[in-house]
C-alpha cells in the first residue's frame, strides 16, 4: 500500500511540474505596434504602444507574476533575481483578464503607466527604432520569450505569422489593415495555423462535415466489429466450457455404473476390496509363509504337569 501510494505521489507530482512549465512556456509574444495613432486603445480611450501575448496551448494558462521588459541586460545570466527584476515590469496578480484560454490573446499597453492598471507596462517603446522585447517567467530567471522589433511606421505591427509553406512561424512586418490586436495573425497570404487555413479552404463547412461523419461511421463500424469479435469468443468460450461440464458429468456417471454393476457381483463388497484380498492371498501363497497344519494340537510329556488339577482353579486363602 505504501508503495502504491509513493508512485501515485510522484505521478501526480511529475504532472504538476510538467503542467507547470507548459504553461509558462506557452506564452509567446505574438504581435507588437510602437507607434499607435489610428488603431487600438486603452481603457482610458489613449492609444499607445502596445505588445499582444498568445497562450499557444490548448489549456487555460495564467501570466500573471511573469516580467517584461526591453532592457537587454536582464538578459546577462550572472544577474541575481531581485537585480533583474529591478529591470522589468511585472505582471500583477488578482487580474481576471490574465487568466488565457486556450489560444487566447492579451494586449498590454507600453506607455509607461502602471498605475492605470495591471494591463500597463512601466516602459516604453521607442517609434523609428528597434525595440527589444523579452518575456520572462514567473520566477524572474526563465526566458520564455524574446524578438528585437525593427523600426515601423505608424500603425504597422510586427507580427508572428504561421506559414503553411513552411509548417513554421515567422515573423512578418503587417501593414495597418492587417493588424489584429486580440486576435490571429494574418498578413500577406499567410495563416496563423492549420485550423484557420482549413477554414479559409472549406467556408461552407462541407469537407468537415464530411470528415466529422466519417470518422463517426467508422468508429461504429470499428465498434460493431470488436462487440461481434467479442460475442463470438465469449460464446466459444462458453461452448467450450459447457462441453468439459457435459464430459465431466458423463464420466462421473460412467464410473458410477460400472460402481454399481460390480456391486452386484460382488454382493456390495467394493470391487477394491476383492482385489486387496486376492493380493494378499496370492502374496502369502508366493512367499509360503504359512505351515501345512492337521488342527490337532498334540502335547508331548514324560511328567504329570496337573494342568488340569482342579486345585489350581481354586482360589487361594488370604493369609
Amino acid at each position: 500500500m505504501l508503495h502504491k501510494r509513493f508512485l501515485g505521489f510522484l505521478a501526480s507530482l511529475a504532472f504538476v511540474v510538467g503542467a507547470f512549465g507548459q504553461g509558462a512556456h506557452s506564452f509567446k509574444i505574438n504581435e507588437v505596434v510602437v507607434l499607435n495613432t489610428d488603431g487600438l486603445i486603452d481603457e482610458y480611450g489613449e492609444r499607445t504602444a502596445w505588445i499582444e501575448i498568445a497562450n499557444t496551448s490548448w489549456g487555460t494558462n495564467n501570466i500573471r507574476s511573469c516580467y517584461l521588459t526591453t532592457n537587454r541586460a536582464a538578459l546577462n545570466e550572472e544577474l541575481s533575481v531581485p537585480e533583474r527584476v529591478r529591470l522589468m515590469s511585472m505582471i500583477p496578480k488578482g487580474d481576471a483578464r490574465t487568466n488565457l484560454s486556450a489560444r487566447q490573446h492579451i494586449v498590454f499597453f507600453a506607455d509607461g503607466k502602471t498605475n492605470l492598471g495591471t494591463l500597463h507596462t512601466n516602459f516604453t517603446l521607442k517609434p523609428g527604432e528597434s525595440n527589444f522585447i523579452a518575456l520572462f517567467d514567473g520566477n524572474g530567471k526563465t526566458l520564455l520569450d524574446s524578438i528585437t522589433v525593427p523600426p515601423l511606421a505608424e500603425n504597422q505591427s510586427y507580427a508572428r505569422v504561421y506559414d503553411a509553406d513552411t509548417d513554421a512561424y515567422t515573423w512578418l512586418v503587417l501593414d495597418e489593415d492587417e493588424v489584429t490586436p486580440g486576435g490571429d495573425n494574418v498578413g500577406q497570404g499567410k495563416v496563423e495555423d492549420k485550423v484557420a487555413e482549413f477554414k479559409a479552404k472549406d467556408p461552407y463547412g462541407i469537407a468537415m462535415t464530411i470528415i466529422a461523419m466519417g470518422v463517426v461511421f467508422v468508429a461504429l463500424i470499428a465498434l460493431y466489429v470488436f462487440f461481434r469479435l467479442f460475442g463470438y469468443v465469449v460464446a466459444m468460450v462458453s461452448k467450450i466450457t459447457r462441453a468439459k461440464a457435459i464430459r465431466t458429468v458423463r464420466d462421473q456417471a460412467e464410473r458410477a455404473t460400472i460402481m454399481a454393476k460390480q456391486g452386484l457381483e460382488t454382493k456390495g463388497v467394493d470391487m477394491k476390496v476383492y482385489m486387496a484380498v486376492i493380493a494378499m492371498a496370492l502374496k502369502d501363497y508366493e512367499e509360503d509363509v504359512h505351515d501345512v497344519e492337521s488342527n490337532v494340537l498334540t502335547y508331548h510329556t514324560e511328567e504329570h504337569t496337573e494342568w488340569n488339577a482342579k486345585g489350581y482353579t481354586m482360589r487361594e486363602w488370604p493369609e
